[in-house]
């Protein structure tokens, strides 16, 4: 991540914090103030002992070497669906026998799913509406419960899965997907998708609404990267068997921010939602600043050994003497399958790509230097002065004076 798009993602939580001391009464915004410029220090209290609600509703302490404890034990469903899953598989005989001696009122009440007792096969549609009626944050969180039975389903919120140990199954548009531990696949609206655990694997759902996913995840990346476009695309754009997967592996940073953020939304604190958002806005710059290149997607995955993000970056920093020919050798590839590689993976061909970031640093050189045109057309790339301000008025309705004029200082 470059040093103006850590400036940006300092830049939102500032703007978060004073927002939220905007809406606060007297003493909310004596403790936000407060709150802010002692965060560091607090996150580190917090990474060593939380108070977690039990079901019961009482508190109980746990320091985050027990959050491995506390995620491993077997919740009383999960031991419900574990002995459904190995009588079935070791007892077959007797399985049906079994199911009819179940307690059908205990299934209803606790709303447990039991495929075999349905007389009908069960497709559901998840609203986002529905699942977070009553529910003031912008985010749920929580585990997976091993042993549940696979169910396709799709949904029109945000759904993070988060492999914290071991290996997963996922069926993403009926093609499958073994997740592992550190992985976390972003699943976007309308895509139907499903997923097990039959073992000890760990793994918990950050299910989060569209608008804070938006204004969370593109507000870590610079709206106008390449690599923000290549998202927006994969996310948005694509009508199937949408994802995305970040291959963290053992990553103890990752480890340790999701481990906060999981505690955090059990802790029931106050002003839980903003530290929620902020939270997952840190999840969203570590995973683009040490694992960019460790994304997987329906467009990565079919790409060859070269991945989107990778071939984006390259272009980022080399976009002023970049050609087709020269990009495509540079990956290994032939002209042609590049050219199609690059417009199937982005939605844009290679010389948009290269437009639009040449663009992009021309604007960024207007508005905070004092470069005359000449120097800027230099600096992007293009040799010819009168072609650099005929394309840009074209491109944004002004000329690069006008823009200047308009814009420096801001």
């Amino acid at each position: 991540m470059s040093q103006i798009q850590n400036c940006s993602f300092l830049t939102d939580i500032y703007l978060n914090v004073f927002a939220s001391l905007y809406k606060c009464d007297f003493f909310g915004k004596i403790l936000i103030f407060f709150s802010f410029f002692l965060l560091p220090p607090i996150c580190a209290i917090l990474k060593k002992t939380v108070r977690i609600i039990s079901r019961k509703g009482s508190f109980m302490q746990i320091s985050k070497s027990d959050f491995h404890r506390y995620l491993s034990e077997y919740t009383e469903d999960e031991l419900f669906y574990k002995k459904i899953y190995l009588l079935k598989k070791e007892h077959p005989e007797t399985f049906s026998e079994y199911l009819r001696s179940l307690d059908q009122d205990y299934i209803r009440s606790r709303r447990l799913f039991v495929p075999e007792l349905r007389q009908e096969p069960w497709f559901p549609y998840m609203g986002e509406n529905d699942l977070f009626e009553n529910i003031p944050e912008n985010i749920i969180i929580s585990k997976h419960y091993r042993y549940t039975p696979e169910f396709t389903h799709k949904h029109d919120f945000f759904e993070i899965l988060c492999v914290y140990e071991g290996t997963v199954s996922n069926q993403i548009q009926g093609i499958h997907h073994t997740l592992h531990s550190g992985d976390i696949c972003i699943i976007p609206p309308n895509t139907q998708h499903s997923l097990g655990i039959f073992d000890d694997s760990l793994a918990f759902n950050i299910i989060v609404r569209s608008s804070t996913f938006q204004s969370t995840f593109f507000q870590s990346l610079a709206a106008d990267s390449a690599l923000a476009k290549f998202f927006s695309h994969v996310l948005y754009q694509k009508t199937e068997g949408n994802f995305l997967i970040f291959h963290t592996g053992d990553d103890p940073r990752i480890r340790s921010t999701l481990e906060d953020l999981y505690m955090e939304y059990m802790l029931h604190a106050r002003y839980r939602a903003a530290f929620l958002n902020a939270q997952l806005m840190m999840l969203w710059a570590e995973l683009l600043r040490y694992h960019e290149n460790d994304i997987e997607s329906i467009l990565t995955s079919t790409s060859g050994s070269s991945t989107i993000p990778e071939i984006l970056n390259y272009l980022s920093q080399n976009y002023r003497t970049a050609t087709l020919h020269d990009t495509a050798a540079h990956f290994g590839y032939s002209t042609s399958h590049f050219s199609t590689l690059i417009k199937e993976g982005t939605g844009r061909t290679f010389l948009t790509i290269i437009k639009e970031l040449k663009l992009s640093q021309a604007n960024r050189a207007l508005r905070e230097t004092t470069l005359s045109i000449s120097s800027i057309c230099e600096l992007t790339g293009y040799e010819n002065p009168e072609h650099f301000m005929r394309l840009f008025k074209k491109t944004y309705g002004v000329t690069p004076g006008e823009y200047r004029r308009k814009h420096q200082g801001k």
